[in-house]
């Protein structure tokens, strides 16, 4: 039996749980620090633009923050009492 860490799949299932928690932590704080989303979603955007990772990486970094910034869309219109 192989390491775990040599299973493509399971390496591709675990950086898709890890990019889902990110984007599901970054978006939940952005609900009380709104200033926070942004500041980490302008440090991508910033790492991406001033980088030379392979296109791989900045794609994926790019699809974080689509996640980022789509999965807080629904808290900016709720109503906070």
């Amino acid at each position: 039996m192989s390491d775990s860490h040599d299973n493509p799949d399971v390496l591709l299932r675990t950086a898709q749980a890890l990019e889902a928690a990110i984007a599901f932590s970054i978006a939940s704080i952005s609900v009380s620090l709104p200033d926070v989303k942004n500041e980490v979603v302008e440090s991508l955007r910033r790492n991406v633009v001033g980088s030379d990772n392979p296109t791989p990486a900045n794609d994926a970094i790019e699809h974080l923050v689509t996640l980022i910034e789509t999965a807080s869309k629904p808290s900016e219109n709720r109503n906070v009492e």
